[in-house]
Order: C-alpha cells, then sequence, then structure tokens
C-alpha cells in the first residue's frame, strides 16, 4: 500500500515538475519579447501616421523580398525615411512578428494553466520562431 502512495506521490510531483518547466520557459522568454515590441515601438516613432506608413511600407517590402524605396510611392533611395522604414521591417517582422509571438506566449500561458504541457510547448515553439522572424 505505501509503495502505491509513494508511485502516486511521485506521478504527481513529476507531472508538476513539467508543468513547470513550461511556466519557467514562458518567463524566460517573455523579456525578450518585451525588449523586441520596444526596439518596434522606437522605430514606428514618429506619430501615428508616420508609424503606419512605416510598417505598412515595411509588411509590403517583407512579403516581396525587396527594399522599402523599391515599392510603389516608396521612400528615396538612401533617405532617413528609407532607414527607417527598413528599421521597422528589422525590429518587428513587418509589423506582424511581435504581436504573432504575443498571442502565440498567451497562449502557452493558458495551456500551462490548463496542465497541457504538449501544446503549451508547442505554443512557445511558436512564439520563439515569430520572434526570430521578426
Amino acid at each position: 500500500m505505501k509503495l502505491i502512495l509513494a508511485a502516486g506521490l511521485l506521478a504527481g510531483l513529476t507531472g508538476q515538475a513539467l508543468a513547470g518547466a513550461c511556466g519557467t520557459e514562458i518567463s524566460a522568454l517573455e523579456p525578450r519579447l518585451n525588449e523586441k515590441g520596444r526596439e518596434t515601438i522606437a522605430a514606428s516613432s514618429g506619430g501615428k501616421e508616420v508609424a503606419s506608413r512605416r510598417e505598412a511600407q515595411a509588411e509590403a517590402a517583407t512579403e516581396k523580398g525587396t527594399s522599402p524605396s523599391s515599392l510603389p510611392k516608396g521612400p528615396a533611395p538612401g533617405s532617413a525615411e528609407t532607414q527607417a522604414t527598413a528599421d521597422v521591417a528589422k525590429a518587428s517582422g513587418g509589423g506582424t512578428g511581435v504581436m504573432e509571438a504575443r498571442a502565440s506566449l498567451n497562449r502557452a500561458r493558458e495551456l500551462d494553466k490548463k496542465g497541457d504541457e504538449a501544446g503549451c510547448m508547442k505554443a512557445l515553439s511558436d512564439a520563439k520562431e515569430q520572434m526570430d522572424k521578426s
């Protein structure tokens, strides 16, 4: 009887330790994601209209695999605006990478709360992938 109780206790503790592993990874990834967000905000500064235009141009250039200055109505080659738009693309994956990574991290957090270790780790993997492309 004691052996059965000990085995059950060990299984319960192992499950808790595994669930904690995903939570630990979430905690480790969140500061990196926050920093990426700050980089994106800094690159997008200049007012709503300017930031919106830069992000749209950065996303279009990223999708086409080209420079923002080669887009129709894009900034002049070599201009400060071209550099700022390129910075947005680099910092944010065209304006979407950080948001996608944040959504995946939030999904991982919810799955961790539910005890779904495999789902949590998959969502964390997705978040890391999205951060890497941004």
